[in-house]
């Protein structure tokens, strides 16, 4: 299984995304908002094209707008279009108080673990034989 990292830089906030076998884990480090949302978007799409399931680091986030949770959003509605998902992980107590105020802290499937969450995105595949 081999790990590819992709790292683009855009306004102070850093995105990584290791492709592996079967899920892709996309590390965000810095603020998940309106200066960063075309480029998160971009490397979001390009990890579900290469696999529909997403594992989302959020242990290095920063502050968070609207914006930012659109595009996680509208990745999640991407990739459950294509038998996928987009899961959070490793997110911040005051991230989780977000998607609550936002009332969206139902509609994504959270991790305390990246790889808890790596579990969960690779065991439909074990479980079919893909």
């Amino acid at each position: 299984m081999g790990i590819v990292p992709v790292t683009s830089e855009h306004d102070g906030a850093l995105c990584t995304v290791h492709a592996m076998a079967g899920a892709s884990v996309v590390r965000i480090v810095g603020d998940l908002d309106l200066a960063v949302a075309t480029r998160l978007r971009a490397d979001l799409e390009s990890a579900i094209a290469r696999c529909p399931w997403v594992i989302v680091d959020l242990r290095g986030i920063g502050a968070v707008d609207s914006v930012g949770l659109g595009v996680l959003l509208a990745a999640r509605q991407s990739a459950l279009r294509q038998a996928g998902d987009l899961l959070l992980a490793a997110a911040p107590p005051f991230f989780r108080s977000v998607l609550r105020a936002a009332r969206i802290d139902a509609v994504f499937t959270t991790f305390d673990t990246v790889p808890q969450a790596v579990t969960r995105a690779l065991a439909p595949r074990a479980a079919d034989g893909r």
